[in-house]
């Protein structure tokens, strides 16, 4: 099965960082396609874009308004728990090159965990701290790059979808509008 394309390069605003495609989306070949998923209507609710925006305006996003995706693992599953140990930490790697490659203002990553991996694979920190991410900015920059972490947008996480929105209103200030 196909993956979803990394929709990064250099001077984006930010870039939205997913644990990996689910099936669903790589299916329809675009970011948080899945209907029960409430990251196009809280990017939408923002203010980090101008207009009600979907799934297929992934990849427009990079021109229009700065935004950019990609995962930490590229393989597709159903779930995350299916990916190896070994995945992880390639992941985490590749995207610490690519963060440092187009040095985006801000890097967000879409749930705790996600960070967690990055932090422990990529930024070096030990399991403990890395496993006690809280939400928000982080204090380490990668490079030029500010890191956040937010909650996950997926249907999983409802109960943390409005701390989640409050959130992107608080990167939309912090990324210039």
């Amino acid at each position: 099965m196909e993956t979803l394309p990394h929709h990064l390069r250099p001077g984006l605003r930010i870039v939205f960082i997913g644990y990996n495609p689910a099936i669903y989306s790589a299916q329809a070949g675009h970011y948080y396609a899945r209907p029960g998923n409430v990251f196009w209507h809280q990017l939408s609710a923002s203010g980090l874009v101008a207009r009600k925006v979907r799934p297929e305006d992934d990849a427009p996003l990079l021109d229009e308004a700065g935004i950019g995706f990609t995962d930490l693992c590229e393989r597709p599953t159903v779930r995350a728990s299916e990916l190896l140990p070994a995945e992880i930490a390639a992941g985490a790697r590749r995207l610490q090159d690519e963060l440092l490659r187009h040095q985006p203002r801000l890097a967000v990553f879409s749930g705790r965990g996600i960070f967690a991996h990055f932090a422990r694979h990529a930024l070096g920190l030990p399991r403990r701290e890395a496993n006690a991410v809280v939400d928000g900015e982080w204090p380490q920059r990668l490079g030029e790059t500010r890191l956040w972490v937010i909650p996950s947008s997926s249907g999983l996480a409802s109960k943390w979808h409005g701390k989640r929105l409050e959130l992107l209103k608080e990167i939309a200030k912090a990324a210039g509008g």
